[in-house]
């Protein structure tokens, strides 16, 4: 954690403590999106041995809702842990519409304007500009194809506060105990009713369906990062005082390495789909379900416990370059999909010659960076000064904790 001044874009929200290890999270899972995109599009996925790995990188996605479970529910429960109030909803609001509308709308509006975007100036304008494109499969990849990613992040944005106020409402009176116990018993419970949900609809259908991309479908991913705030608040303070997090914070590197053998057994050992996005008609879908975002979840751990020790994976997370590419990410997230098929046909094939993805990869990746630069500069950083109503404090170096404090046993 630091308390340290943050831009505004990744600053927490005032009173709360930053955990910046994530913006270097933040920037893996933008690359891996890039990367599978770029690798899809010069067929190395389906053609290179190597391309087992690389179409697999879609599970960015999956860390991006890890991240976004973690950092919008933390100040929620340290609130209610410590006896606060909460957030202000009208608050929560303005700071997530600032932080992903603006930038939206003008990717959109100039993508759709210059190099074309199917349904974007049609008479369903509005399913794009608000966020609405992942409720009907005919929308889904139109618009900013990997937007339908953002429409799913808008729905679990507006059903945070939601959920905050009825675990509040559960757990009013409560030994901290008994708080931690309900909200992982309810977590446990809304994963396995998304995963259910989606396992019947695969059953009733006999393959993929619109759920895949609806908040119903995909709750238990952003479960993995409210678990990890969960933990978070609880032991925050007395993170020695739990074994597990002892050997996370020692041990950075085991995260890391289990993280790694998921990707390898995920890529090599299930016969998964390498196309681009990927299909399939049996149950293999369910295990790319389960391991997304476990590695996601395992790569989050040492950024939310960070310890005194660093360790290659916070060697590598910290990295000044990693936390700023990390910083403008949302716009290469935004811009490099659309802008690929452009750069690929003026010559992004070829600044090495006879290795296109490589050549693709370089040049869809310096300019969308260049883009994404602009964007954070001109757009967002601009607006993102007004996410608080006034400059927030620093930090405290600990939330205080409720009288009955939660064991050591819950790490």
């Amino acid at each position: 954690m630091s308390s340290h001044a943050a831009p505004d874009a990744v600053a927490p929200p005032p009173g709360n403590p930053r955990f910046p290890l994530f913006d270097g999270l933040r920037a893996i899972a933008a690359g891996s999106i890039l990367v599978t995109h770029v690798a899809g599009l010069t067929t190395f996925n389906t053609g290179n041995p190597l391309g087992a790995y690389t179409a697999r990188l879609n599970m960015g996605v999956a860390f991006f809702f890890v991240i976004s479970g973690f950092l919008l529910y933390r100040p929620f429960l340290a609130a209610r842990f410590a006896g606060r109030r909460p957030p202000r909803i009208r608050d929560y609001a303005r700071r997530r519409v600032l932080r992903i509308v603006p930038a939206y709308w003008v990717a959109l509006t100039v993508l759709a304007a210059t190099v074309g975007l199917c349904g974007a100036f049609t008479g369903d304008w509005w399913v794009y500009y608000f966020f609405l494109q992942n409720l009907r499969p005919a929308t889904t990849l139109c618009g900013i194809g990997t937007a339908w990613s953002l429409a799913l992040e808008a729905s679990f944005y507006v059903a945070l506060p939601l959920w905050a106020m009825l675990m509040a409402r559960i757990q009013r009176g409560r030994p901290a105990r008994t708080m931690v116990r309900i909200e992982a018993a309810a977590l446990l419970a809304v994963s396995l009713g998304s995963i259910i949900a989606r396992t019947w609809s695969f059953a009733a259908t006999g393959r993929q369906t619109a759920i895949d991309v609806t908040l119903v479908g995909n709750a238990d991913w952003f479960a993995y990062g409210m678990v990890l705030a969960l933990a978070s608040v609880a032991l925050q303070g007395r993170e020695r005082e739990s074994r597990v997090v002892r050997v996370i914070s020692d041990h950075a590197w085991l995260p890391w390495a289990l993280a790694g053998f998921l990707w390898w057994l995920d890529a090599t050992q299930l016969g998964m789909s390498r196309s681009l996005p990927p299909i399939y008609d049996d149950g293999r879908w369910l295990a790319e379900h389960l391991i997304f975002p476990a590695v996601g979840f395992l790569l989050a751990l040492p950024a939310a416990f960070a310890g005194e020790r660093r360790g290659l994976p916070r060697r590598i997370l910290g990295n000044r370059l990693l936390a700023w590419f990390g910083l403008v990410s949302y716009g290469v997230f935004l811009w490099h999909q659309p802008l690929m098929p452009t750069i690929l046909d003026h010559g992004g094939l070829d600044l090495i010659p006879g290795m296109p993805f490589l050549s693709a990869l370089i040049a869809v990746g310096a300019v969308s960076t260049a883009v994404a630069a602009a964007s954070y500069y001109i757009v967002e950083r601009p607006i993102l000064r007004f996410k608080d109503r006034r400059r927030p404090p620093p930090a405290p170096a600990a939330d205080p904790q409720p009288s009955s404090a939660v064991p050591a046993s819950v790490g």
